[in-house]
This record gives structure tokens, sequence and C-alpha cells, in this order.
């Protein structure tokens, strides 16, 4: 029986190399090694150094309390900001996205209590929370810890928040509310079909 097999594998392998010596020499020019590259990628980097809020995206909790200074010293207030870009070309699709937040403590922090230690950061949509995560985890952070801690997140973006970004061209997020927002860039990588 093995020996069945084999002879109908060696007989298949003959007959697809016979039909490829038949098809003959494959030339250099027919392979095109751009077909599947981007026609037109694009690279766009955002930053948060000017306001900008859409209020559909956050709830209504997030925005009574909110501000959107970077540097900002004050407690209990959210930091609020959206980042938004035009379509340069039509057909365009953002395939790759992150988002880097430096974040400062604006007063001390606990493991449990209402301080800078429950603060979190959150990516939403149109109302919907797409993401949310501790500013502060130990490690590295050590609780308790006093103001001026600092923290950095760097989100790299789910497929699903793709979908979002892709059909509203904009991405929101919030920060929680004794933490001050000290920077905040978002990276897009994506592909156009035309320029």
């Amino acid at each position: 029986m093995k020996a069945n097999v084999f002879a109908y594998r060696l007989a298949a392998a003959a007959l697809i190399a016979a039909s490829l010596l038949a098809i003959g020499p494959v030339r250099a020019q027919e392979i095109n090694p751009r077909a599947s590259s981007c026609p037109s990628p694009i690279n766009i980097t955002l930053n948060a150094n000017t306001p900008s809020v859409l209020n559909a995206d956050f709830l209504p909790g997030q925005l009574t309390t909110s501000q959107t200074a970077l540097n900002f010293t004050g407690t209990d207030r959210h930091y609020v900001h959206t980042f938004q870009w035009k379509q340069e070309h039509c057909c365009c699709q953002i395939t790759d996205a992150l988002l880097t937040v430096q974040m400062k403590a604006n007063q001390g922090g606990s493991a449990t209590g209402s301080d800078a230690g429950n603060d979190d950061i959150t990516l939403m949509a149109l109302g919907v929370v797409l993401l949310s995560e501790r500013v502060y985890i130990h490690p590295p952070v050590n609780f308790p810890f006093n103001a001026g801690q600092t923290a950095t997140k760097t989100l790299h973006l789910s497929p699903a928040a793709l979908v979002m970004m892709n059909a509203n061209h904009r991405l929101s997020f919030d920060v929680e509310d004794d933490t001050s927002v000290t920077s905040a860039t978002l990276q897009l990588t994506g592909c156009c079909l035309t320029n």
C-alpha cells in the first residue's frame, strides 16, 4: 500500500513538472513585485497641542467634568481629546495606529481610594468604550505614590478600533480626573488606492 502511495505522489510530481516545462520559463517582466504593495501609502502623525473635542464620542459624565488643556494642574477634571484627520484622497484605509499618551499625577495615588491611583485612560467612539485601562500599574509604579508620578501609555489600536477610525476619521480618548496629560500623539499608517 505504501508503495502505491509513493508511486502516486511520484507520478503527480512528474505531471506538475511537465506542466511547468510546457509553460516555459517565466520572464522577469511578467512578475510584478509591487502588485500587492500599496499604490499610495500614508503616514500621518497627529498631536494634541490644539484642543479638539467631538462631544458625540464621549459620555455625559466625562463631558460635565472635562477640560482640554495639556499640563492641567487641577484635580477632579477629565482630560478629553479627539484626534481628527481629513482623507486627502479617496479610497484610503488606516491599517495601523499607535496612540502614545504621557501623563502625570496631579495628586498622590493609592491602590484603593478615589485618588490618582484609580485613574483610567479610555478610548471612545460615539459614546462607546473601545478600550479602558489603568494609568498607573504596579509594576512599574509603586503604590502609594506622590503627586508628580509619571506614566506613559503606548496603545496599539485593535482591528475593531481601526474599523471605527476608518468609518469616522477620528479617535477620541479620556484620561481620568486626577491625572494631567503632558503630551499625546497618534501615528497612523495606511493605504490609499489613488494619489
